[in-house]
């Protein structure tokens, strides 16, 4: 058996959409949209910007699962890919710069696939106001950019090849030191523009194919 890890990003590469920003549309706080600015002109950290837009983002969980099982999707063909790398003995992790809260919710719609250790996010308390988030490093240090990055670092040290899901720019860094790179949108137009050979995907049906016809794996 292949020592592989398969890496996914969460936000809008397992899923269709990003679900922070989903669930920030809908429920805000109002300064969402000037943190959000914030990010996308990059004065902040994309791990930045959840720490500070979700201290004050004070919704139920009730609120917060209903609208998730009404609202949020999964790319098409995810299940039959993730019993597909099971039946392979593959080992496989979520690496995100999303939320805890919100990934275990979703990944509920399709089944019990991930246990709590494969999912490396940033970790909520919820508060009176909103909930607490932090990100740590490997080595349990907090830390407020890079998360991806270095867990992508510490990964790459465990396993004899990295196999990378992602979709944005927030990927670059750790899609560039692994070795097989599935890419969508942001990340596979960034790719492209630097002769990075990877995959293109729009669907994990196109993922199950490549690892059968291509990669056979």
């Amino acid at each position: 058996m292949h020592n592989y890890l398969l890496q996914f990003d969460f936000d809008n590469t397992m899923t269709i959409g990003n679900v922070s920003e989903k669930l920030h549309e809908k429920f805000g706080p109002d300064s969402w949209v000037s943190i959000h600015s914030e990010y996308i002109s990059n004065q902040i950290s994309v791990e930045e910007s959840n720490i500070l837009s979700f201290k004050d983002f004070n919704v139920s969980n009730d609120k917060i699962n209903n609208y998730i099982l009404k609202n949020v999707h999964f790319r098409d063909g995810i299940i039959d890919f993730i019993e597909y790398i099971t039946s392979k003995n593959f080992n496989y992790k979520i690496v995100s710069s999303g939320v805890d809260f919100y990934i275990f919710s979703s990944l509920k719609m399709i089944g019990n696939y991930f246990r709590e250790d494969d999912v490396i996010s940033g970790k909520s308390v919820k508060t009176k106001s909103g909930f607490n988030v932090k990100y740590c490093d490997p080595d349990f240090n907090e830390i407020n950019n890079d998360f991806k990055y270095k867990h992508t670092q510490f990964n790459k040290n465990q396993y004899e090849k990295i196999i990378y899901f992602g979709d944005s720019h927030t990927d670059i860094k750790s899609a560039e030191i692994s070795d097989i790179i599935f890419a969508t949108d942001e990340l596979s137009t960034y790719l492209k523009s630097k002769n990075i050979d990877h995959y293109y995907f729009d669907n994990f049906n196109d993922v199950t194919s490549i690892f059968k016809s291509e990669l056979c794996l």
